[in-house]
This record gives structure tokens, sequence and C-alpha cells, in this order.
């Protein structure tokens, strides 16, 4: 089964864990990492306080000690709660090479959630840690210092969530391999765009807006100090904003344009092309659908397939189109039967696969004829073969294009098997009634009408003449083209025929 732009096709799962596990690694540290050393920055140097010169440097050198000594054992802590204990089970199932369980699926989807939460954890703490720090500095220092921290760790999670769940694509795609995502509660399209806008840009939006209404309240800050802190929280907004909205967008951007691709494979016939379903959202939902209606896509071609094995073409296509209820409807067209001589006595000598194999070897010569000339072969009777031609297509040379299949289906099989077989080949034209005949579920395309047991009996007919190919009167008064010139035959009493009719026969060297 082909998949569209899925990149861990033949990874082994220990591969892919690996290189997982690794990519995960450069996410957790260097996040939390910055983003501590960001907001030390912005809390000692760049946010408005009311504190005189010594109180600062004496808050700054506390702070930083303490930041310091805390933030590395912090760090690697982190990275074994965060990152490398729920991911455990996860690497376990890789390794099994295995499809994943229901339990599994839903850990592969919850990761980045369960990452982001984690995280949130020494965020927290740090937001504790440093207030109650910073308390003798007064109520207000030690709650700024807190809140600060506490929409600084929101924004780092949030961040890493969008990361995390994107490093995870491969083992989601492998989790959830032949089949949609289950239930799980996870944020949809819609919550992780409004999450990286809140998150990115509006936390540092709220900074600003703080700091602009604690200054209109009276609080004695420095107007340097309100410019600085609006200038940087300014620029945060517009540089972490603009990535994680980035990232966001390519969430949900990049499944699409696989989806798109994948379509555009469709339309050109490549119906076993798959997705990779490596997303929880609304988003895998949609990479599911198209899944599902790929194999009945692929199914319908198949069936298409088998169903042009046993019936013409052009029939499968009118019934695909139309439906099985083609009504009966009365129409000019013109049949040809053609019929081995001396088929019975040959199938009595031979063995049965060689009598199947040749009937087929023959058919494989006479059917392309008949749909070159525009003919719908109707039905296989044994040894002997009923051709149409005007319906289901409605032709108006319907006659032409008879005789010219006659004549060419016997020069091929002289040509082919010269004296060892041969055929004999009638025509004959009129009104007849066309549709699908049938019952219990069982339907067949057929003509039914005189015209079709006349031309039955004219290729009897071709046994007491001994030529090849014969056509009626009504016929040879229907041609448009001239085929070289044709021999009347004496009236012939056919078996069911009150009256002799009149055949033809086709002079030698007739041209096609």
């Amino acid at each position: 089964m082909a998949q569209a732009a899925d990149g861990n096709q033949g990874e082994s799962g220990a591969a892919l864990a690996e290189r997982t596990d690794r990519r995960l690694s450069r996410v957790g540290g260097p996040a939390n990492g910055s983003g501590a050393l960001i907001l030390a920055l912005f809390l000692i140097f760049i946010i408005p306080t009311t504190l005189d010169a010594d109180d600062l440097r004496s808050l700054a050198l506390r702070n930083a000690v303490v930041f310091a000594v805390t933030v590395p054992p912090t760090l690697l802590a982190g990275w074994r709660y965060v990152q490398r204990r729920p991911f455990a089970p996860i690497a376990r199932w890789l390794l099994a090479e295995r499809p994943a369980t229901e339990e599994e699926r839903v850990l592969v989807l919850r990761y980045p959630l369960t990452w982001a939460r984690r995280a949130a954890v020494p965020w927290a703490g740090a937001a504790t840690l440093f207030a109650l720090l910073n308390v003798d500095f007064g109520l207000a220092v030690a709650l700024t210092t807190g809140a600060v921290i506490v929409l600084g760790g929101v924004t780092a999670c949030a961040l890493q969530y969008l990361l995390v769940e994107r490093i995870m694509r491969p083992v989601t795609a492998r989790a959830l391999a032949g089949g949609g995502p289950p239930r799980v509660t996870i944020p949809g399209v819609a919550a992780r765009i409004t999450m990286a806008w809140t998150l990115a840009t509006g936390v540092p939006l709220l900074g600003i807006v703080a700091i602009a209404v604690a200054d209109l309240a009276g609080a004695d800050f420095d107007a340097g100090q309100v410019v600085d802190s609006a200038l940087f929280l300014a620029s945060l907004a517009l540089v972490v904003g603009l990535l994680v909205m980035l990232i966001a967008a390519r969430s949900v951007s990049d499944p699409v344009e696989t989806v798109r691709d994948a379509l555009a494979g469709i339309e050109r016939g490549e119906f076993e092309i798959r997705v990779p379903v490596d997303d929880g959202s609304e988003v895998g939902l949609l990479q599911a659908g198209f899944n599902r209606m790929a194999d009945g896509l692929e199914e319908r071609e198949r069936l298409r397939e088998a169903f042009g094995a046993f019936v013409d073409p052009e029939l499968t296509e009118r019934v695909l189109e139309h439906g099985t209820d083609l009504a009966g409807e009365e129409i000019d067209l013109s049949i040809l039967f053609m019929d081995v001589r001396g088929f019975t006595s040959f199938a009595e000598r031979a063995d049965a696969h060689d009598v199947v194999a040749r009937l087929n070897d023959l058919y494989d010569l006479v059917v392309p004829v008949i749909l070159e000339h525009g003919g719908h072969a109707s039905k296989f009777i044994g040894d002997g073969l009923l051709a149409v031609f005007g319906a289901p297509e409605r032709l108006e040379d319907h006659a032409d294009r008879a005789v010219g299949a006659a004549l060419d289906i016997a020069r091929a099989v002289r040509e082919r098997y010269g004296d060892e077989l041969r055929v004999g080949v009638g025509v004959n034209s009129g009104r007849v009634v066309a549709g699908t005949v049938g019952g219990g579920g069982r339907l067949d395309f057929t003509v039914i009408g005189d015209p079709v047991n006349t031309a039955a009996r004219v290729e009897a007919a071709t046994r007491e003449t001994g030529d090849d190919v014969l056509i009626t009167a009504v016929t040879h008064g229907s041609l448009g083209r001239d085929f070289g010139g044709w021999d009347e035959r004496p009236p012939v009493a056919l078996k069911g025929k009150r009256q002799a009719v009149s055949l033809y026969a086709p002079q030698l060297g007739y041209q096609r």
C-alpha cells in the first residue's frame, strides 16, 4: 500500500525511538533553559520597580545565585520527569515491532499534552521559590516575580507542546497505522491556534498592559524602565508569537498539504495511495477519512477491472454511470454471430484444458477486433459469440461497423490458424429491443427480436455455402462503405423463417 509523505516507512522501531528521543532532547532543555534565562534578565534588569539602587543590587545578586544553583539540576530532573519517563512505554512498544494497542495509541496521542503538564511543574515550583525568596523586598515584588514566572512558564509549556506534537508525528503515524485516531481529549485545531496566539502573543501584551495600568495607578516607575519593559515585551510578542504561530499553522497546513497531494494522485488514477494518520485532532479524522475514501475508490476500481474482464468495457462504463436499470427500448442496430466450424468434434478429441485454451486464444484475437469497430461482445456461447453494434452506444453506421468487424475477424482467423481452425460469421441488421433482462439478483444486457434470430441462422448458413462471412440483404442495403464488392448467394430458407432470405458474401480480395 503506497503512502504519501510518510517519512518513517521502512524505518525500524528502534531507529524511530532513538531518533525521536534525540529530537525531543533538543526541545526540553533549550526551551526551558532559554525561557528561564530571558525571564531572569527581565526580572532583574528590565521590569520597572520602585526599589532603590542598593535593594535592587541585593535582589539581583540573591536571585542570580539561586538561579545559577537551581536551574541545572532542575533541567536534568525535568529531562527525566518530563521526557524520559512518559516516553519509556512508547519506546518499549516501538522496540517490540508490533501494532500499537489501544492503550499505547492513547499514550502516544497524549504525550505532547503530558509533556506540557509535566513541564509546568518545575515552572510552578520556580514561581513559588522566587516569590518567597523576594518576599522581604515587599509583597508587590514577590507577587510580581511569581506572576511573571508563571506567565513565562505557561508560554514555554505551550511552545513545547507544539514542538513535541510535531516531533511525535512519525510515532503517531505508526501508532495509528490502519485506522483513525481514538476518542482522546486533546487540543483540536481551533484550540491550538487560540493557544498559540494567547500564550505566545497575548501574555507579553498582557504584561505591557499590566505595567501601563500600574503606572497610571500611581506607581513610581522610572520612565526609562517603563519604555524598556514595553519594548522588551513587544519584541518578545513579535518574535515568539511569530514562531509559535508558524508552528501551530504548520501543524495544520502540512497534513492538509499531504492530503491535497494525495488527492492529486487519486485524480491521476493512483488509487493505492494513502496518507499517514499522524494527528489525533480533526486533522487526523480528515486523514483517516481520506484513507477510507481511497480504500473505497481502490475497491471500486478493482470491481471495475473484474467487471471488465467479464463484461464489455463500454457496458461497464454505462452501468457505472447510469446503474443497472437499463430499460428496454427499441433501436436499430446490427448483430454479428460467430461460430467455430467443427469445434464439437475437436472438443471430443482434445483435453478439456486444451479446449478452453483454444477458445481463449481465439477470443483474445476476435474480441479486440469487435471493440476496435465499436461493437459490444454481448455473449459467449461455448464456441460461439454474439456481438452487437449500435447498443448500448448508439451508432448511425452500425451496419458498416458490423460488416467491417466480420471481414477482419475472418481475415485474422485465417492468418493465425490457416486450415487448422475456421469460423463462420453472420451479420444481420434490424430493429430490436435492447436492455437488461434477468431476476433473482442476476441481470444481463441483451438484445431481443427477430433480427437476432436471423443473424444466428445466417451464421449457420455459412456451413452450407462454404463462406466465412455472410450478410443479409437488409445489412447489405444499409452499408455506406465500399467493401470491394459482394456476391449474392441464392436465397436460403432459414430455419424459422417463412420466406427465403437473400444473402451476400464478400468477393475475393475484399477490402476492409
